[in-house]
C-alpha cells in the first residue's frame, strides 16, 4: 500500500513538473488560456503581476495576476488576500480600508519586499481529494469502529484499521500541497511587472 502511494505521488510530481506555459503571448490568448472572467477589461499596454516559478526537476509555470483579480501574499509578516487594483514598476496596489477612518484607501507594496505567494489551482479530482480523502478516512475508520463495538458490545477500535485512514489523509495532505502551494520569492520564484501587447 505504501508502495502505490509513492509511485502516485512521484506520478503527481512528474505531471506538475512537466507542465509549461509559453512566455509571448497576446492579450486575448491570454485570457482564453487563464479563462479570465476580466477579460473584457484587459487591454494591449496593461501592466500585470507575473510570478515565475522554476520546478525542482527543471519545470517552469507562470502565474498571471492581472488587476481586479484576487492576490494572496505575505508582506512583512502579514497576509493579504485582496483583488489586485494596479500595478505600477515597483509596486503592486491594493485597496484596503484604512483603520482610523474607515474609508478604502491605495495602499502600495514594494514588489521586491513580498516575502511569500499563495496560488490557487484548480486542479480536477485533486483539488476535490483535498477534503473527501480526510473525509473518507475518517468515515472508514468510524465504521470500524462501529463494526468491531458491535461484536465485541463495548466501544473498541482495530489497530490494523488505523493504516487505510491514516494513508487516505496524507493523500488529502498532498493534494492540498499541490492544490494550494505558496511560493517563497528567491532566485527561483520571481516577481516581475510584465506588460500586455
Amino acid at each position: 500500500m505504501i508502495h502505490r502511494l509513492l509511485v502516485s505521488v512521484l506520478l503527481l510530481f512528474f505531471v506538475h513538473s512537466v507542465e509549461a506555459q509559453s512566455d509571448t503571448l497576446s492579450v486575448d490568448s491570454l485570457m482564453i488560456k487563464q479563462k479570465s472572467p476580466y477579460a473584457a477589461m484587459i487591454r494591449p499596454g496593461q501592466k500585470y503581476l507575473a510570478l515565475d516559478v522554476m520546478g525542482r526537476l527543471g519545470g517552469f509555470r507562470r502565474y498571471r495576476y492581472f488587476p481586479n483579480e484576487e492576490i494572496k501574499f505575505r508582506y512583512n509578516g502579514k497576509k493579504y488576500r485582496e483583488p489586485l487594483y494596479g500595478v505600477t514598476d515597483t509596486t503592486l496596489m491594493l485597496i484596503l480600508e484604512d483603520p482610523n477612518t474607515f474609508l478604502p484607501e491605495t495602499v502600495h507594496f514594494r514588489i521586491d519586499k513580498i516575502q511569500k505567494v499563495y496560488v490557487n489551482r484548480q486542479i480536477p479530482f485533486i483539488t476535490q481529494g483535498t477534503y473527501i480523502f480526510p473525509i473518507a478516512g475518517t468515515l472508514f475508520f468510524l465504521a470500524d469502529v462501529i463494526n468491531v463495538s458491535r461484536s465485541e458490545k463495548r466501544l473498541v477500535a482495530d489497530s490494523r484499521a488505523l493504516k487505510a485512514p491514516a494513508v487516505m489523509i496524507a493523500l488529502g495532505a498532498i493534494c492540498y500541497k499541490v492544490s494550494y502551494p505558496r511560493y517563497r520569492i528567491n532566485k527561483n520564484h520571481r516577481l516581475k511587472v510584465l506588460e500586455t501587447y
